[in-house]
């Protein structure tokens, strides 16, 4: 196949125009997690033709996977993620950028942070995503976000805006991200379940008894289904 940029997404053109479609093209953004939510958001912006990524992921696929995440397939089980979606955005546009990391992108987030203006936030890692999103302000990047939730419930938190830790009252403040025990973990994650219980239209489809195991950590819950 002949590939040319401006045919793949010509189609793009009137819902933004020929210089935003360039600015996506010159983008680079950087995707933790490219499971459930993060691996959509990739694959959407990977459509978009924005040019240049930064992705990164610990896990490898499961079958546990294959009901949600755009990137599993059976013959891709045991793979890692973050290759498998690689792979994937390169056959939707050859010409595209990807730096695949794993395990090593938290001491890397710094320098990504400065490269990267926008973030995707598809983990569920509390001690992580806390140093994610404090590294993010420094940078004074973007992060986007959705809070452990059946529904969509897509969040923005740009440079000047509060930390989830400060907004939602995570027991965090103050503390080195590596320092975050497995009791702050668990009452980081009641306090997101709080906010969408009570702010959420979610709160209308969520199994309260799944909900409270969750929160005791007895069951693993809707967030980290996004990896």
């Amino acid at each position: 196949m002949n590939f040319d940029y401006y045919s793949f997404t010509g189609r793009n053109i009137g819902f933004i125009d020929e210089h935003e479609q360039q600015l996506l093209r010159q983008a680079r953004v950087f995707v933790c997690g490219v499971g459930g939510m993060g691996g959509a958001a990739f694959m959407a912006l990977a459509r978009a033709g924005v040019g240049r990524f930064v992705i990164a992921d610990i896990d490898r696929f499961e079958v546990s996977n294959l009901n949600r995440q755009v990137f599993a397939f059976a013959d891709e089980v045991g793979r890692e993620k973050a290759a498998v979606a690689a792979e994937a955005a390169k056959r939707i546009n050859p010409t595209i950028e990807i730096e695949v990391l794993g395990e090593n992108w938290t001491s890397e987030l710094a320098g990504i942070a400065e490269r990267c203006p926008v973030i995707v936030n598809g983990m569920d890692d509390i001690a992580a995503g806390v140093h994610l999103y404090r590294t993010a302000k420094r940078a004074e990047a973007t992060v986007i976000d959705a809070y452990m939730s059946p529904l969509p419930s897509v969040i923005v938190v740009r440079p000047r805006d509060p930390r989830p830790e400060q907004r939602l009252g995570f027991p965090t403040l103050g503390k080195d991200w590596k320092a975050i025990t497995e009791d702050d973990r668990r009452a980081a994650m009641r306090a997101e379940i709080e906010h969408v219980m009570l702010h959420s239209s979610s709160r209308n489809y969520v199994d309260l008894a799944i909900a409270g195991e969750v929160a005791a950590g007895a069951a693993a819950g809707c967030r980290s289904r996004r990896w």
